[in-house]
């Protein structure tokens, strides 16, 4: 899976707040890479960034959804 390196907190946001993040960022400006990651849900897709919530470890990761930059 091809993730930003950028994250938000489940702590302290929920699936409205990670949509809004997504909304606010410059992408092509943050790096990607490949990782494998365990136990997640898919939130939303917006504007080719996947949203995806990890429940094993709390936290909002995000998606290259376009096939690379």
């Amino acid at each position: 899976m091809l993730v930003y390196d950028a994250i938000l907190d489940g702590n302290f946001n929920n699936d409205n707040d990670a949509k809004e993040y997504v909304r606010g960022i410059v992408w092509g400006e943050i790096g990607t890479r490949e990782q494998y990651i365990k136990y997640y849900v898919h939130v939303d897709t917006i504007h080719g960034v996947g949203i995806y919530r990890d429940y094993g470890a709390d936290y909002y990761f995000f998606t290259d959804e376009t096939g690379g930059k």
